[in-house]
């Protein structure tokens, strides 16, 4: 039986093949095909990141809402935070918060895309090719990098983003393509000598090429990536640090004394203005972080292709390997708990935004709490609603959409009442009556009826709006250590707000 084919079976019993839809034939239809069903999760993730801007306070924020929003995502951001790589000096790093002020946005940024690209590829049908891909992309992009950290580019993240993706329609392509892979991986074998893209133009009638730039311009991937995929790398220094480390990792591949390999360590070392014996050491131990960077993603087969001079066979260890627990949804941490705890008042001494200190006290509610859903309302000016601002964790939007109930003087509501009690309540709980009965039809709809926790933000005596959580997605039981916890965070994080407001 062909590998695209299945067996359904009829109501007499008989059986027969059922294909699936058939590959695609133009460019087109191959950028839509991974799109909806070869990487979905990647081309969202990458969507929702780029849209993702740090030209404000708020982005550092919006950037971890979208990790935060991945369980899995968040595991391996956090492996990756904390590994000798990107963290030399041992940060303790708990929160997605805090991963974006230690290494900041554009590296946070940049991990995540790589970790999507990472995740979905190796989803794929786990060919040589797809490997061999990967490794030449890691390799790569760090040595692109590097190059742009020695000419002081304003964002080498961006450049290393950009080098990872170059041949990301190569990966998709023998990830997800089925027999239009098969009919490829032939055409290679006979006609082995055939430059790679005439071959591709003859075999699907376009370019791998085409394919990433026809991916980037659809998922938006970034300027930077089409403008190198475009062929502009003379006119941008950016673009050429892309293409001149993609070669120099395919030429190191046939190996370190390569005559190829010279020739790019000399021109590497004009574009740096460095002595060819720096660049040397430069880029050898560029393939070493390179190899130790693939690891640290997940990326172990690829990790082991990456040419290392002078490393003997299997002699590369690490505990990048270990898997990484990821339940659907947080369970109650108090090591993480007090791990964020004390991240929040190692934050304090950089005197941050109220944004940041906002998001660290959600997630610390949201993983180290264990709650389905934490939330940020914010009281408006003439006090006269509470409207949400912030929120994450499970249907994080839909909450903070229809989160906005009136909080006028002299209407007694739940909200209004916890506003002028300045006192944490557990609705549900059992034990309050009086609390039990202002739980209204819309506070009922948003909570599908579940207990939840609200507490109130106040800063020199004024109440400027609440935290909110529950465990409603799950209809986990609340418990009185859950509430405890709750308001400690939330009252850490008052402390916090009233320090940055002048108090």
């Amino acid at each position: 039986m062909g590998m695209d084919e299945t067996i359904s079976t009829d109501t007499a019993g008989e059986t027969e093949p059922r294909r699936r839809k058939a590959d695609p034939t133009g460019l087109s239809g191959w950028v839509q095909k991974l799109g909806e069903s070869g990487m979905p999760v990647f081309a969202h993730t990458a969507r929702d990141i780029s849209l993702v801007s740090d030209s404000s306070n708020s982005g550092a924020a919006e950037l971890s809402r979208v990790v935060l929003q991945d369980a899995a995502m968040t595991a391996k951001l956090l492996r990756v935070a904390n590994s000798p790589i990107f963290n030399p000096m041992g940060i303790s790093i708990s929160t997605v918060s805090r991963a974006v002020v230690v290494l900041g946005f554009q590296e946070v940024r940049g991990i995540c895309l790589s970790i999507a690209v990472v995740e979905s590829i190796l989803k794929g049908k786990q060919k040589q090719h797809v490997v061999e891909e990967m490794a030449r992309s890691f390799h790569a992009a760090v040595q692109a990098r590097s190059f742009a950290r020695k000419r002081k580019d304003t964002s080498p993240e961006e450049v290393f983003i950009a080098t990872l993706l170059f041949h990301l329609g190569d990966m998709a392509f023998w990830a997800f393509a089925g027999e239009a892979a098969q009919k490829m991986d032939s055409a290679i074998q006979q006609r082995p000598d055939e430059r790679a893209e005439k071959l591709q133009s003859d075999v699907l009638g376009f370019r791998f090429r085409d394919l990433t730039l026809g991916l980037s311009k659809e998922w938006k991937l970034g300027r930077l990536l089409d403008q190198s995929l475009e062929g502009k790398s003379d006119k941008n220094p950016r673009a050429g640090n892309v293409s001149l480390g993609y070669d120099l990792a395919m030429a190191a591949e046939k190996g370190w004394d390569a005559p190829a390999v010279s020739r790019l360590v000399e021109r590497v070392a004009e574009n740096l203005y460095l002595p060819v014996e720096d660049v040397e050491k430069l880029v050898k131990a560029n393939a070493e972080e390179a190899a130790n960077t693939a690891a640290f993603y997940g990326a172990d087969k690829a990790s082991d292709l990456i040419p290392v001079p002078g490393e003997k066979k299997g002699a590369r260890a690490t505990d990048s390997g270990a898997a990484v627990e990821v339940t659907e949804f947080p369970e109650p941490d108090p090591t993480l708990q007090l791990g964020i705890l004390r991240e929040l008042s190692e934050l304090m001494e950089s005197r941050p935004d109220f944004n940041s200190v906002l998001e660290m006290v959600l997630e610390g509610m949201y993983r180290g709490v264990g709650m389905d859903r934490t939330l940020f309302a914010l009281r408006t000016p003439d006090h006269q609603l509470l409207v949400g601002r912030y929120a994450l964790g499970a249907g994080n939007e839909q909450l903070r959409s229809k989160f906005q109930f009136e909080t006028v003087e002299g209407k007694t509501n739940l909200f209004s009442r916890v506003i002028e009690s300045k006192q944490a309540v557990w609705v549900g709980a059992g034990d309050n009556p009086e609390i039990e009965q202002l739980v209204t039809p819309q506070i009922q709809e948003l909570t599908q009826g579940v207990g939840f926790f609200i507490t109130p933000i106040e800063i020199h005596g004024k109440v400027i709006g609440i935290f909110y959580a529950d465990r409603q997605p799950s209809c986990r039981p609340l418990d009185k250590d859950s509430f405890s916890s709750f308001k400690h965070f939330a009252q850490q994080g008052n402390l916090a707000l009233a320090y940055l407001s002048g108090g």
